[in-house]
């Protein structure tokens, strides 16, 4: 009886020159090497146009699931390089084989052990690397020459010129009218004002499909998005940032990295190179886009990031703060039963999250309820004069320490000074009423002279001291951040005075009740009062921010948010 087996197949996207057999034409040499060794070949599994140096394959995935299952203990491929060009990979398939109890047959050289998996897990890695090396290479000489070597660009066609030497066609990019009018509207929509939401609605409205439209996988709808047109600035990316449009042709800006994942696959992102190994070359006759249209959409975007970064205060990392929250509360809100997150579910409510799966009692309460309490806490409770002179009085106390510490080194100096300049002074006075004073006095004045000098050099350098006070009009501020609370909510960019209020909330804590909707239900508001001051300040009082001298020669300095406050807590 003959002995079951399965068959693989691989042939990766990134072989031009057709090195390696078809998908197909693995499947027949795999039939008659399982005829001529007396197999019978249940099944064969391939992937079409998936690179090697992934194990994310759906055709491997399938024959190693079969294989798992014990029924069939032959594999029979074209050469090792089929299942995989990374070495770790092939490894760990030679591991799972072998406790699989699997054997493994090359049609190029029949069975093999783990000496020549090894081996050949190392030469095939190589020559992938050698591959994207040699591509690479051929792909900077042609960009010198000026040849076409990337993908489809809007506003452009590939034009054959004729053949080289070695009957390869030699190519350029030349202008394709119909697609420029497109490219020049849309820069001419973006300078107009238009966001890039609107710009895509108007090309989607029209019916003008986008530049993937044709290609396979998600992008096969053609429709518009904001990043087809914005893109990533530092990498060149988006059609209002490719410079191409001017006339000037950028290559190797960006080479793309294999970040691996631990399903033994990887994803690929750009990483920008150094300027100096950029291959630029301008060709004028490429132009697009007139450079006074194209200064005036690089200042408005300019203005658009720096308005961006301004309403969602985002820092280093620009995603931080571009997602908004839904609600005011958003993120705050805590299960007093369970700890868990409340959420809102829709239709005006909010509900604990494991009230979902059954693990928590605590019932919804609508999202008026929440945040009107919420606020009037805010503004009844939180931001009183009381609370704030107790808060006050502490951050005064603390400031001044932090002061201390911080000129502790010039009071060192200070005090060493006036130490030395007494010794001076001494010394002086006994050389003056001593005729026959020692020598050695002399030398001992002159050695305190020069400590004295350094000690006044060290002075002038360290920092002057500065008494921190806070502002006297600090209760005037508050009293009018309350007044006009409510008239930020109600204001037409209401969304913006939410995003100030948001950070003067620790969180709120909803605790069980039998109330419908949430009404009497307990509530505890845990208020920051560093937030407080930040957003009195930003809110009411711009000119505090500014340091201004006082009486006795003291410093108002902008507060920054700190540490070692707890938190006041209030039912609501």
């Amino acid at each position: 009886m003959s002995e079951p087996a399965i068959a693989y197949g691989r042939k990766s996207f990134d072989d031009p020159d057709e090195r390696t057999s078809s998908v197909d034409d693995q499947h027949l040499f795999a039939e008659a090497y399982a005829r001529s060794h007396g197999f019978d070949l249940l099944g064969f599994y391939g992937d079409d146009g998936i690179t090697g140096a992934t194990m994310e394959r759906p055709g491997l995935q399938a024959a190693l699931k079969v294989l798992a299952s014990g029924k069939i203990r032959i594999l029979i491929i074209e050469d090792v390089d089929r299942l995989g060009r990374d070495a770790e990979h092939i490894h760990h398939m030679v591991k799972l084989f072998r406790l699989y109890q699997v054997t493994v047959h090359t049609v190029s050289t029949g069975r093999i052990d783990d000496l020549v998996f090894a081996f050949k897990a190392i030469i095939g890695e190589q020559q992938r690397m050698r591959i994207a090396y040699t591509t690479r290479r051929g792909l900077k000489g042609k960009a010198r020459r000026g040849g076409v070597t990337g993908g489809k660009v809007l506003g452009y066609r590939r034009e054959i010129t004729g053949q080289d030497a070695g009957g390869r066609d030699v190519d350029r990019l030349v202008i394709d009218d119909p697609q420029s009018e497109l490219v020049q509207r849309i820069f001419n929509l973006y300078s107009e004002g238009q966001s890039l939401k609107q710009i895509c609605a108007i090309l989607n409205r029209d019916g003008i499909p986008s530049p993937r439209a044709r290609e396979r996988g998600k992008y096969n709808a053609g429709v518009w998005n904001p990043t087809t047109l914005s893109g990533d600035p530092s990498l060149g990316e988006g059609i209002l940032n490719n410079e191409i449009y001017i006339g000037r042709r950028i290559f190797n800006r960006r080479i793309w990295v294999e970040v691996p994942n631990d399903n033994r696959g990887f994803s690929r992102r750009p990483r920008l190179n150094p300027e100096t190994e950029w291959i630029i070359n301008d060709q004028p006759e490429l132009r697009i886009i007139d450079q006074t249209l194209w200064d005036a959409v690089k200042v408005r975007q300019k203005e658009a990031r720096a308005a961006r970064d301004a309403k969602y205060k985002l820092t280093g990392n620009p995603l931080g703060g571009a997602k908004r929250p839904a609600h005011l509360l958003s993120g705050l809100v805590t299960c007093g039963a369970c700890e868990a997150p409340f959420l809102a579910t829709g239709a005006g409510r909010w509900r604990c999250k494991s009230h979902r799966t059954g693990t928590c009692t605590n019932g919804s309460i609508t999202t008026r309820e929440l945040e009107e309490r919420a606020l009037a806490g805010i503004r009844d409770r939180l931001l009183t004069p009381e609370i704030i002179g107790r808060f006050a009085a502490k951050l005064q106390t603390e400031l001044e320490a932090m002061h201390r510490a911080n000129h502790a080194d010039r009071h060192h100096v200070e005090g060493e000074l006036v130490e030395t300049r007494r010794r001076i002074a001494k010394l002086v006075s006994r050389i003056e009423e001593d005729d026959d004073a020692p020598r050695a006095l002399t030398v001992r004045l002159k050695e305190l002279e020069t400590i004295e000098a350094g000690l006044e050099i060290a002075l002038v350098k360290a920092p002057e001291p500065t008494v921190v006070r806070l502002p006297a009009n600090y209760e005037a501020v508050y009293s009018r951040a309350v007044a006009e609370l409510e008239t930020h909510l109600s204001s037409s960019d209401g969304a913006v005075a939410r995003q100030a209020i948001r950070p003067i909330i620790e969180k709120i804590v909803v605790q069980p009740g039998s109330a419908r909707g949430g009404k009497r239900r307990p509530i505890q508001l845990y208020g920051d009062l560093y937030r407080m001051l930040e957003f009195a300040q930003s809110a009411c009082a711009p000119n505090a921010q500014k340091p201004r001298p006082v009486r006795d020669g003291a410093f108002v300095i902008p507060l920054v948010a700190g540490t070692g406050f707890e938190p006041v807590t209030f039912r609501l």
